[in-house]
Formats: structure tokens, sequence, C-alpha cells
């Protein structure tokens, strides 16, 4: 099998995020494939924009001391769009289900209020496809209006890590990173113009596969990590800024 080297396709995206993507895509499709899919979610969750997203804006919290310690080779997530959790559960139940303890927030002091959570199964393969590790995540999704922001916690067991980054913010001494980015949504057979690829080269777009239609949206990522678990808010075609995103993870650090 010959290797596309996927990190030249997001020149202005983490290093941790094209190692991500690169091993990733490599482990799994032939030369033939790779060029017709390009970079398609690996998420395996039913073909919804978020979660497209979410595989996308996940891969950049993957550290590169993964990969290169030779064990973890790709990263394969599974979940379902039906809620675990349509009420704010307690701390036991997330226990219970995780085997950890996050902060929980039902509402943030902006507005925005729970609205339902998710778990995911994250597993670690190495290059044979073998499974080596694997661990659970929790997606909540939060309203305020018309706006819907996500945030994930994990408690990083796959090796997370937020190293090749610049942070915005340092609170109570956890530094906080963001990252934001227009994402580009284009049918499973889409076939890129020279225009898309320029697009691509500059930075312009990040391209995910899989929609019904093409659509572009506005991403915004922000994380941190606190007692050694992993937080970060995904944001599409939402109306709240930078400074929001970080006050909210203000809330989430000082709560009890």
């Amino acid at each position: 099998m010959n290797n596309y080297n996927w990190k030249d396709a997001f020149p202005n995206t983490p290093k941790s995020f094209k190692n991500k993507i690169n091993t990733t895509l490599n482990s799994l499709c032939d030369e033939e494939e790779i060029d017709e899919m390009k970079v398609k979610t690996l998420y395996k969750k039913p073909s919804f924009k978020r979660r497209t997203v979410v595989a996308l804006a996940a891969a950049m919290i993957i550290g590169t001391t993964v990969f290169a310690g030779g064990k973890i080779f790709s990263i394969n997530s599974q979940g379902s769009n039906i809620p675990t959790y349509t009420t704010m559960p307690t701390e036991e139940k997330i226990q219970n289900d995780l085997g950890f303890n996050p902060k929980l927030v039902n509402e943030f002091s902006n507005g925005y209020t729970f609205k339902n959570g998710y778990t995911t199964t994250d597993e670690g393969l190495d290059i044979k496809g073998n499974s080596v590790a694997k661990s659970k995540s929790l997606d909540f999704d939060y309203e305020k209006d018309n706006n819907k922001l996500s945030l994930s916690m994990e408690n990083g067991i796959l090796g997370r890590a937020l190293e090749d980054k610049t942070a915005v913010d340092n609170y109570n001494s956890i530094e906080i990173y963001y990252n934001s980015y227009t994402n580009k949504f284009v049918p499973a057979d889409y076939k890129m113009t020279e225009q898309d690829k320029q697009d691509e080269k500059s930075g312009k777009y990040v391209f995910s596969y899989g929609s019904d239609k093409e659509e572009i949206s506005e991403v915004q990522y922000l994380e941190w990590k606190q007692d050694g678990i992993y937080y970060s808010f995904l944001a599409m075609d939402c109306d709240i800024s930078q400074d929001e995103l970080v006050e909210m993870a203000h809330e989430i650090i000082d709560a009890k």
C-alpha cells in the first residue's frame, strides 16, 4: 500500500491534527481509495453534520507522542445520534457509565443550557489493526435561542495531548487553546475542482465528505485539560465569540 501525505491537505491546522488524519487514513485506505475519498469522516455515527465535524475537530487533540511511540496507529470512534441522557446526569451516573468524573454544568451564565448527552467509545488500533486501548468520552449538547454547541469530555486514556499549540488564555494555571476554520461539506462522490484544490492548499477550506449537498460552515474549537480530563467545545455556525467560549471554559474549571 502506498501512503499519501495527508498532512499537506491541512496547511493551517495544528500538527497533531495533521498527524491523526495522515496516520488514520493511510492505515485504512489503499491508494485508489484515497484518490477518491480525500478526507472523509472516520467518526462512525450516522451522517449528521455536527458529528462529521466532531471527527475532524476531535482529531486536533491527539498528541503526536501517541503515534511516535509506535503503539497506537489509528483511532476509531463509535456512538449513536440517539441521546444517552436527556436530562443532566448525576456524577454517580457518569462515574458508573464512563468511569471518570468530569465537571458538569447544566446552564452557563450566558444562557446556554444542557439539551442532550451522548457517550462514545474510542478504540486505539496498532498498525496491524489490533485493538490496544479503549476509552469512553462524553458529549453534551447545549442550546441558546437558535444556537447550538457541544462539549466533549474524555479521560485521556488514548494519549490525548495539547502540545504543538499556543494557548489563548491561562486560567487558574490551566492553559486554554482555541482554533477556528471554515469547513466545506460536500457529497461523498464529489469531485474537487481546481479551485477546490487551491482553496484546500491555501487553508481557505477544510473539506469533509458525506453530506447531501455542498455546505460551508464556520467551526470554532476550544480545549483544555483539568485533573487529567480533556474538555473541548465545538461550535458550528454559532453566534458566539472566542471570548464567550473562554468564559464558559472558566465556569467549567470553577465548577465544584
